[in-house]
């Protein structure tokens, strides 16, 4: 009996040392602290550096005077530190209008503003409505309040009724007009009537 209670006592006696090393040695705070400060800083570096990158993107939308729209991209991409606005690759947009026209967009880039609607296309940009097709370096979209597209820099517009060459085109979707500009006051818009 004398022994069972001399094991008994060494045995509290070894487990109450392995508390005391595992929860109150200095060495092992130390290895938290260092593990914390790591984490801290690759988390903030992280947030700084990294973007989500989605596939297979589609916006849809419409606005209160009977616009809606349907926008594609291959890639989009949104960055934490501006996270309403989406980077997209491959890019195509169609407009369907209350009047039942329909224009297509499509551009290798583009930046879409998840809150306006509004888009700025850049890269090989072409438009189509039936069989007018307008070609050009730059192209915004403003589908909020302004219903309007904006084509800009080496603008070309085909249609089977003419050809025309101007640096800006500004075309409101509503109403289905358009002003035509050149940035300098001495260039001309070429124009090509087809008879």
């Amino acid at each position: 009996m004398k022994k069972n209670k001399i094991i008994q006592f060494s045995l509290v006696i070894v487990g109450i040392i392995l508390l005391f090393f595992t929860y109150y040695s200095s060495d092992k705070d130390k290895i938290v602290d260092i593990d914390k400060n790591i984490l801290v800083g690759g988390v903030s570096q992280l947030t700084k550096e990294i973007s989500n990158i989605l596939e297979n993107v589609e916006y849809v939308g419409s606005n209160n005077k009977g616009t809606f729209f349907e926008l594609n991209a291959a890639i989009a991409e949104i960055k934490y530190d501006n996270p309403n606005i989406s980077h997209l690759q491959d890019v195509f947009v169609v407009i369907k209008l209350s009047d039942l026209r329909t224009i297509h967009i499509r551009s290798d880039k583009a930046k879409f503003n998840k809150i306006s609607n509004d888009c700025e296309f850049f890269e090989n940009v072409k438009i189509t409505e039936q069989d007018n097709i307008i070609t050009s370096d730059n192209l915004d979209l403003y589908m909020g309040s302004k219903n309007l597209i904006t084509a800009y820099n080496n603008v070309k517009y085909n249609s089977i009724k003419g050809f025309l060459i101007a640096d800006k085109v500004d075309m409101d979707i509503l109403k289905n007009e358009a002003n035509i500009f050149m940035f300098e006051k001495n260039d001309k818009v070429r124009v090509k009537y087809k008879y």
